[in-house]
């Protein structure tokens, strides 16, 4: 078992420990475990009276913000499937698929979704330069992901997934992202870390 699949298991053994105590202690205090019938109830009760007059909020004022999530069911052709030529990687941005190549000494950036443009490519422009340099390609199936990604990581490994990511390299800093992210994203893809520039390219050229 890898170590951070280790200490995922242990941070819900935590979890299952910290509401098991919680539980007891409520028991003790002779407080009665709240059933989904209390909570209906309780929602049902009338506000009590209040010296404010809510009449003149809109109804916009109080309804949340809807945050649209991305289609990450799978695509009917997997981008990232195809074989890759010397000097070519793909990069995920944005959950949108994109492949970035040097042809002729120029930075080409394929957009499979015309809809959206690349701006976060800094990590995979520094690996597909050390790639063109080597004369060397790059593994298929393999997706090295940008900073951005930070605070949607598993969201984002879904998508890859779906557009047939075998391989992902991800930022350091996003890896706790995973302690509460459905196991099966490490078992379906090979994950990878990189901390600095320097890092990702030792750790994507390691034997």
């Amino acid at each position: 078992m890898s170590d951070l699949s280790e200490l995922i298991k242990i941070n819900k053994n935590i979890e299952a420990q910290n509401e098991e105590i919680i539980r007891l202690l409520k028991k003790i205090a002779g407080e009665d475990e709240q059933t989904p019938e209390n909570v209906v109830v309780n929602q049902l009760k009338p506000f009590p009276e209040h010296p404010f007059d809510f009449s003149t909020l809109g109804y916009d004022d109080l309804e949340e913000e809807e945050v649209e999530l991305p289609d990450v069911t799978e695509v009917e052709n997997p981008h990232f499937e195809e074989s890759l030529d010397i000097g070519e990687v793909y990069f995920m941005q944005d959950f949108n698929p994109f492949k970035i190549s040097i042809k002729n000494n120029e930075l080409i950036i394929d957009n499979f979704d015309a809809s959206h443009e690349a701006s976060d490519y800094y990590f995979a422009e520094i690996v597909v330069n050390e790639l063109a340099k080597n004369n060397k390609s790059f593994d298929e199936s393999t997706v090295i992901l940008p900073e951005s990604v930070m605070g949607n990581l598993p969201l984002t490994l879904e998508k890859c997934i779906a557009e047939g990511a075998k391989k992902v390299f991800g930022p350091w800093k996003s890896m706790m992202e995973l302690l509460n992210a459905p196991e099966y994203l490490q078992t379906k893809l090979q994950l990878d870390f990189y901390k600095t520039e320097e890092h990702l390219i030792e750790r994507v050229f390691k034997e």
